[in-house]
């Protein structure tokens, strides 16, 4: 349904015929233009579409590049593309757009735009809802927030060096992260020992780099230095979603059980024999599992019904001395802002996660922006970035670290000869990468081809699950995942489960909770205590059928009616997949013209698997993603750097 365009509007007609802005934008733009004492045609234009751009995930719009940053939201639409792979009609190309001179000369000369040329030190709250720095047009509010932002991540980087750390606490650091690894410099000890002398601390890396393994000992040592000085430390551990804060909070009990020394109470760390991994005392690894982990909405704590106002912030600070953010690519850019006003100003912060995964599904891609910023020897943040890179998630030797590597560099023609190259196991004689070179998953001898790698331990999930297992019903579910990039059309998820489920039960029609249906929670409950991600499977109960969770390691039961929002999850969009990690792992890749494929999203998708690959598609396609970095407009790398 095409929005009403309001009567002061009236010129972006064509722009809404072409379905480019709804009523939303529309109405925002009638309310903010109405003090523009020009009322010119191309302020109405860029004021709508400075509104329109954080809807899609853009902190400003890029005047420069307004028709191909609009095309490609346009194309992008998941409800479109899963259809068709038609050209939108209207064309937005036959649409008036300006020229960028006469549309910055425009907003130059409107009473609601401000004009600036670099990032506001101390930005101030004034009555021109929007402002213009260079190409980049952006709404106030956005302004802000990319400000507080800049300002707040330059000023930690060139705080003093902090020295607070006593010479036992420096020395277990040593025994626990060694300096040097296989005769090279260890960047695991390089990362804790610059969140031990720096305000702030950017931690990156690929999955299995080991990024939480290092914070897990950056944290012993903090808790042995308190220990040895008397002085207590307060830490806080979040992440950006309750399903990461509860991966992060797993990784770290599992850090803190590794060992602990025979001598229970004391702190002072001896001599390691080579080769051994070294012990935590018993006191400390006992204070490091207790840490508690939440999300980083708790952590800042809700005013009310706001997504973006908080009970912490700059007036009212947190009281931690040290602050961890796991996932920090999924950080939008309003939250980043208010978490850097609640962080006090002599707290440590600690920013942890892959900058070149999928973006937050909000606004900015704040830590990309970082890394991006950090390469810049004149930027302040250049010193404060380290990037982990020996892969640990895989086994030693595993193929799976040099092809994300490759995608992640974008040496595109690299990654599709180690794809048609393939790899077996050494050992087991096992496909580790297998690339089936198809434009049609489900065609006969394709399906036949995954069906056979797929159904095994599905039906293995199913039997204990029929047989009222749960823990080993879950344990034979974590084994395999189906990833697709769209969620509906013959390449989405909803065909894969369909087609799996059609595999597994041999009919066509079936209740809707059975045993070993995989499910996927969709929204976060606080009364379950599940969140927007977890997975579970559907087990038999003397009372009928029971949903099974895995929280904190522990197996939870729920009756179905007790979930509001779940969907099938034997196959999942690779979005929902983040976070999470699997054996084997089939990726199912769309056609190469489709507006979805990206870098982001072909190596989020194959760095789930902790052993197994089978990718399916084209070799356009897989050119296609390598070649196509999805970065969001965003002015924060130019403010950083």
């Amino acid at each position: 349904m095409i929005p009403t365009v309001p009567a002061s509007l009236a010129s972006l007609q064509p722009w809404v015929d072409a379905g480019v802005f709804g009523p939303a934008e529309l109405h925002a733009a009638d309310v903010i233009t109405r003090a523009d004492t020009t009322t010119n045609a191309l302020v109405h234009l860029g004021a709508v579409l400075a509104l329109w751009a954080p809807l899609h995930g853009h902190v400003c719009l890029d005047l420069a590049h307004a028709y191909s940053q609009v095309r490609a939201e346009l194309a992008g639409d998941d409800e479109f593309d899963a259809a068709s792979d038609m050209e939108l009609e209207p064309n937005p190309a036959a649409l008036p757009w300006p020229s960028v001179e006469s549309w910055l000369d425009a907003l130059t000369a409107s009473s609601i735009v401000r004009v600036t040329h670099t990032a506001d030190p101390d930005p101030v709250l004034d009555n021109r809802p929007l402002v213009l720095c260079g190409h980049r047009l952006y709404t106030q509010r956005q302004w802000v927030d990319e400000c507080i932002v800049a300002a707040s991540l330059r000023s930690r980087a060139n705080s003093a060096v902090l020295t607070d750390v006593s010479p036992a606490a420096a020395a277990l650091l040593d025994q626990l992260l060694p300096p040097t690894e296989h005769d090279a410099i260890n960047l695991q000890h390089s990362a804790a020992h610059l969140a031990l002398t720096s305000r702030l601390a950017v931690v990156v890396g690929g999955p299995g780099t080991g990024k939480t393994h290092t914070v897990a000992r950056l944290l012993a040592v903090l808790l042995a230095n308190a220990a040895e000085t008397g002085e207590p430390i307060r830490i806080a551990l979040a992440a950006p979603t309750g399903k990461a804060a509860a991966r992060l909070r797993e990784a770290i009990v599992a850090a803190a059980s590794l060992a602990s020394s025979p001598a229970a109470g004391s702190v002072a760390v001896g001599s390691v024999a080579a080769g051994s991994t070294p012990a935590l005392p018993a006191t400390i690894a006992a204070q490091l599992a207790d840490l508690p982990v939440t999300t980083l909405h708790r952590l800042l704590g809700s005013a009310g019904l706001s997504r973006t106002r908080f009970r912490h912030n700059a007036q009212h600070p947190l009281p931690y001395d040290i602050v961890v953010v796991d996932e920090t690519s999924m950080v939008a850019l309003p939250h980043m802002a208010r978490l850097l006003e609640a962080v006090r100003a002599d707290a440590r912060l600690v920013l942890v996660g892959d900058p070149d995964q999928l973006e937050s599904i909000d606004v900015g891609a704040v830590l990309a922006d970082i890394d991006d910023a950090a390469e810049s020897a004149l930027s302040p943040l250049s010193s404060n970035v380290v990037r982990l890179r020996r892969p640990r998630r895989q086994q030693k030797g595993s193929p799976i670290g040099p092809l994300s590597d490759a995608i992640r560099e974008g040496r595109a023609d690299d990654v599709l000869h180690l794809l048609r190259a393939g790899s077996v196991s050494p050992d087991t004689n096992e496909p580790l990468i297998t690339f089936i070179e198809s434009d049609d998953a489900m065609r006969y001898g394709n399906a036949a081809g995954i069906r056979a790698i797929v159904s095994p331990p599905l039906l293995a999930s199913v039997a204990e699950a029929t047989a009222g297992h749960a823990d080993t019903a879950l344990a034979h579910l974590a084994e395999i995942r189906v990833l697709c990039a769209h969620r509906r059309g013959p390449h989405g998820a909803q065909s894969w489960n369909d087609a799996i489920e059609s595999w597994l039960l041999g009919a066509t029609s079936h209740p809707r909770d059975y045993p070993g249906r995989a499910l996927l929670v969709t929204h976060n409950d606080a009364r379950t205590r599940l969140s927007n991600g977890d997975t579970g499977v559907v087990v038999t109960h003397a009372d009928g059928v029971r949903a099974a969770f895995r929280i904190a390691g522990e197996v939870h039961e729920f009756a179905p009616s007790q979930l509001e929002r779940v969907e099938t999850a034997f196959a999942m969009t690779i979005h929902k997949s983040q976070g999470s990690e699997y054996p084997t792992v089939v990726v199912v890749l769309p056609p190469a013209t489709s507006p979805l494929i990206g870098r982001e999203l072909l190596y989020t998708a194959i760095t789930r698997t902790t052993r197994r690959l089978i990718v399916v598609g084209t070799a356009e396609a897989v050119l296609a993603a390598v070649q196509t970095p999805a970065r969001r407009i965003t002015g924060l790398p130019e403010a950083l750097a």
